[in-house]
């Protein structure tokens, strides 16, 4: 009986060496992409407000927020703005990521974008073109269309442009591509998508 308890003791031993031994000898990770399914964003509404008042209300929430004017026509009722250069993670969703790196035996699990902002030396930019359209004395139309363009590089410690990604969609879209060499364990594609929070930030704003 101590025999077959000793040897059963030294089995266990063994295969926890095992298993340790083979997380230390590769990098081993896993990706898990956002929800695409739910893209029911609608980019236009309707204002309870006349022109000016939207076209004020708008403008006075601009120049307090995340915003940035690029371009503005009253006239023409056009309105560029600029966001994304700080927390990516508002306007965008990359999904999660997690890995372990047998070099460093480093771990990280969280945001894909929190691990890309980093790792990969990601960058945001988004624009943004409002349409603002009287419809009468009483009301008016708002539509949004944001282009978002999400860069990465794989940072070796010197800048190669054959190793820059790029994800490109619009309002209530998203973009999946094959990323350069992923990790083991995960899907060899990554996926972005907006959130909709500058969108929606807006037309919060001009109800």
């Amino acid at each position: 009986m101590k025999k077959f308890l000793s040897s059963l003791v030294m089995t266990v031993l063994l295969s926890s060496c095992a298993v340790e031994k083979e997380k230390l000898t590769e990098n081993i990770g896993k990706y898990v992409p956002p929800n695409i399914d739910n893209t029911n964003f609608k980019n236009s509404t309707i204002s309870n407000k006349n022109f000016d008042e939207t076209w004020n209300s708008l403008i006075d929430f601009v120049n307090d927020s995340f915003l940035k004017i690029e371009n503005l026509e009253k006239y023409s009722g056009l309105l560029t703005l600029s966001f994304g250069a700080k927390e990516a993670e508002k306007f965008i969703d990359c999904g999660d990521f997690e890995y372990t790196l047998f070099f460093t035996g480093e771990d990280f699990k969280g945001s894909y974008i929190d691990y890309a902002k980093s790792g990969l030396l990601a960058v945001l930019e988004a624009k943004m073109n409002i349409n603002i359209e009287k419809i009468d004395n009483e009301s008016t139309k708002i539509s949004i269309n944001t282009n978002y363009r999400y860069s990465t590089q794989h940072a070796l410690g010197y800048y190669d442009p054959k190793l820059n990604q790029t994800y490109s969609f619009e309002s209530g879209g998203y973009q999946t591509i094959d990323v350069i060499n992923p990790i083991k364990g995960s899907i060899p594609t990554r996926t972005c998508k907006s959130t909709n929070f500058a969108e929606n930030a807006i037309f919060n704003v001009i109800k």
